[in-house]
C-alpha cells in the first residue's frame, strides 16, 4: 500500500507468507455432495442454496473436538438464529459450517458434515457443510466467501464453536446492521470466563487492566458487510478480525472507528486459554499480528492504531490514562512498556530477515486443542469482557 515508511516496508519484507493454495473443497448438504476446485470454480450445480440475506459461518476442524462436542456448538448456533428469524422472517439465513482436516482426515472431516447438514434449522435458514484442508480461519472464510459469491449476500456473521450466545444476542446484532444499512461491522460485547489456572488468572488481570478506551467487533461474535471480504483476506493477515478493522479504519472521519460499532447489550462468551503453552502460542501470533498489520497500512492508520488503540496510556508514546486511577494507570503502563518491548524485538526480527532475504513464512495458530464447549456449564472464578462494557465509552480488544 502507498503512504508507507521505509521502516514499515523494512518490516514488511520480514514476513512473506507462501499464497493460499488451489483447494479442494468438497461441498456437503443433505443428500448433495459435490467437489469443486478454489478460486477456479464456484457453487457447484445442485446446490440450490437462497440468494440474499445474511452467510452465517461457523469454522471448526476435525482435532478440534469430538464430532458430538461439534453437533453442541452448531445447535447452539441454531437457536440463537431462532430469534433472528423471528425479527427478520424476509431475511434469508445459510449457515456454512467449515471443516478443516489434516492429513488423512478428509474422509472424516466429509462424515462429521454429513451428520451436521441433517441437523433442523429454523424456518427460512438452510444448512451447508464445507470441507476443505486446514490451517487457518481466514481460509475457510475465504472459500465461503468465493463460493457464495453469486448469491449476493448482504453480510456474513462471524462466530467460532466455542461461543456461547446470551439471550437476543445475535437478533440485536442483525437489527441492528440492517439499521445502518448493511455496512461496516457489528459487533457484540465479548465476555471472557477465565479457568482456575495460572496462565489464565494471569490473562484475566492483564486484560482487566489494558483494554483500550474504545470498543470494536472482535471475531468471536460479529456481522460484517460482504463488501470488506469481497477480494478475501489476504495471507498476510493472522487474524480475520484485525483485516475487518484495519480496512474500515477511517483516520481522516471525526471519529475513526464509525464504522465498527460494539452492542453492549448484545453479549456473548467465550473461554480463555487454560494451558500456559496455549497463551503464549496467541501472545506470539497477537505480536505478529499488530506488527505485519501496521507495517502493511499506510503511515496514518498504523500510527493511530499504535497510539490510540494498542498502546493507548503509554505516555509519551500515547495519551495517559488515568481514568481509573493513577495506580490503574501507572500498571498500564508498565504492562504496555514490557508489549512494547517484545513488539519492538518482534518488528526488528521481521527487518532482519527481510534485510537478508530470509522472510518469516509462518506463524503457529494458538489454542490448539484447547476446546470448551459453547455450553458448558459451571462457575467460572473470573469474568471480564473484551468488547464494550456498557458505560459512556466502551471497551476494545487489540485486534489479534
Amino acid at each position: 500500500m502507498n503512504g508507507r515508511t521505509w521502516w514499515q516496508r523494512a518490516v514488511a519484507r520480514g514476513y512473506a507468507p507462501l499464497p493460499e493454495p488451489a483447494l479442494s473443497v468438497t461441498l456437503v448438504g443433505p443428500g448433495h455432495e459435490a467437489t469443486v476446485r478454489l478460486p477456479e470454480q464456484g457453487l457447484p450445480g445442485g446446490f440450490a442454496l437462497p440468494a440474499g440475506g445474511l452467510g452465517v459461518l461457523l469454522p471448526t476442524y476435525v482435532a478440534r473436538c469430538g464430532p458430538q462436542a461439534q453437533s453442541t456448538a452448531l445447535r447452539h448456533l441454531l437457536d440463537a438464529l431462532v430469534p433472528v428469524r423471528r425479527a427478520h422472517p424476509d431475511l434469508p439465513l445459510t449457515v456454512w459450517v467449515g471443516m478443516q482436516y489434516g492429513s488423512g482426515e478428509r474422509a472424516e472431516a466429509v462424515r462429521r458434515l454429513r451428520a451436521l447438514t441433517v441437523l433442523a434449522p429454523p424456518a427460512g435458514a438452510t444448512v451447508v457443510g464445507i470441507a476443505l484442508p486446514g490451517p487457518g480461519k481466514p481460509r475457510t472464510i475465504n472459500a465461503a466467501v468465493r463460493l457464495s459469491r453469486s448469491l449476493g449476500y448482504r453480510g456474513w456473521l462471524w462466530t467460532d464453536d466455542d461461543v456461547r450466545f446470551a439471550g437476543d444476542c445475535l437478533e440485536r446484532l442483525v437489527t441492528r446492521f440492517r439499521e445502518r444499512g448493511w455496512s461496516g461491522a457489528v459487533g457484540s460485547r465479548v465476555t471472557t470466563l477465565s479457568r482456575a489456572t495460572p496462565a489464565a488468572r494471569t490473562m484475566h488481570r492483564v486484560s482487566g487492566t489494558t483494554v483500550p478506551p474504545d470498543a470494536y467487533p472482535v471475531a468471536a461474535c460479529m456481522v460484517v458487510a460482504t463488501g470488506v471480504i469481497a477480494a478475501g483476506i489476504p495471507a498476510r493477515r493472522l487474524a480475520d478480525d484485525g483485516h475487518v478493522l484495519f480496512e474500515l479504519l477511517d483516520v481522516a472521519a471525526a471519529d475513526p472507528l464509525h464504522d465498527l460499532e460494539v452492542l453492549p447489550d448484545a453479549v456473548s462468551l467465550v473461554h480463555r486459554p487454560a494451558r500456559a503453552r496455549d497463551t503464549v502460542r496467541r501472545l506470539r501470533r497477537s505480536l505478529y499480528s499488530h506488527t505485519t498489520c501496521m507495517a502493511d497500512y499506510p503511515r496514518p492508520v498504523a500510527a493511530h492504531y499504535f497510539s490510540a488503540i494498542l498502546f493507548h496510556g503509554l505516555w509519551p508514546l500515547a495519551r495517559w490514562d488515568g481514568s481509573r486511577g493513577t495506580r490503574r494507570g501507572l500498571v498500564r503502563w508498565a504492562v504496555k512498556a514490557v508489549h512494547l518491548g517484545w513488539l519492538c524485538a518482534v518488528a526488528a526480527g521481521l527487518a532482519v530477515r527481510g534485510a537478508a532475504g530470509r522472510p518469516l513464512r509462518s506463524v503457529a495458530w494458538g489454542d490448539e486443542g484447547d476446546f470448551r464447549s459453547p455450553v458448558a456449564g459451571g462457575p467460572h472464578p473470573h469474568e471480564d469482557s473484551d468488547g464494550g462494557d456498557g458505560g459512556a465509552a466502551a471497551r476494545r480488544t487489540a485486534a489479534g
